[in-house]
């Protein structure tokens, strides 16, 4: 499990953010099919199902989002939060074009609407910008455990290398959203709140993909306490005083 708290990150203002994100579009993954093989049937029956639908949910135009980010920087008087949050959704659209490329190369269909992705995105509509940040953060903390399992389940390199990837992005993204939600109050019935959407999406999760899950070296108990370790410690980050402007 990897410990947020330990990263430098931890105490970056929204201009660092933004800076470091500006960065990392730099860095962006060259996919090579050169070397990459055909899977078997049973593979592709046991992955595509998963990266349809992560591929799905990693793509959006970011349009309600940004109408609550807007809110947010005039309200806490951070400027800087309208483009790292901006970085933040090209990057995300990154990941569901590296998804989208492998899909095609292996003759795989996107999927239109997945379930999942309906119940985060009405989620997220329900309220502001903490509402968005707190749903758009369990997805993330979600990834993490999900491409560290897919990045087992076959030798493809090319596979691999998206899965290492999304996880080098997803830790930083993990750690800029609950820098967001420190700028609220967390008082116990939020963190309950959070608890639950984690508890709920995690069954859903593991209902779905536990195959791959399974492939990829996780039993249930192991993926709970993974995804709820991830949790706590961005509660405990999101306890913290967020960096002050100037």
């Amino acid at each position: 499990m990897v410990d947020f708290k330990k990263s430098k990150m931890n105490g970056f203002s929204y201009k660092e953010w933004n800076d470091y994100f500006s960065r990392n579009d730099k860095q962006k993954l060259k996919i090579d099919f050169s070397q990459e093989e055909n899977l078997s049937e049973t593979v592709k029956k046991r992955i595509f199902p998963s990266i349809r639908e992560f591929q799905r949910g990693e793509g959006s135009d970011g349009g309600y989002l940004m109408k609550t980010v807007e809110c947010f920087a005039v309200r806490h008087k951070v400027p800087e939060y309208k483009g790292a949050m901006r970085w933040f959704v090209r990057e995300e659209n990154q990941h569901s074009t590296y998804l989208k490329t492998y899909m095609d190369f292996h003759h795989i269909q996107a999927k239109e609407s997945p379930f999942l992705d309906r119940v985060f995105r009405k989620l997220r509509h329900l309220g502001g910008i903490r509402c968005e940040v707190t749903v758009l953060v369990t997805a993330e903390m979600i990834a993490l455990t999900y491409y560290d399992a897919l990045s087992k389940n076959t030798d493809s390199a090319v596979l691999k290398s998206i899965c290492a990837q999304m996880l080098h992005d997803e830790i930083p993204h993990v750690m800029f959203q609950s820098y967001t939600l420190s700028h609220f109050k967390n008082n116990l019935p939020d963190k309950w709140i959070r608890i639950i959407l984690m508890e709920a999406t995690l069954l859903f999760v593991w209902g779905a993909f536990h195959n791959v899950y399974r492939a990829g070296g996780y039993d249930f108990g192991t993926f709970l306490k993974e995804n709820m370790g991830y949790l706590h410690q961005s509660m405990e980050l999101a306890d913290r005083k967020p960096v002050m402007p100037g």
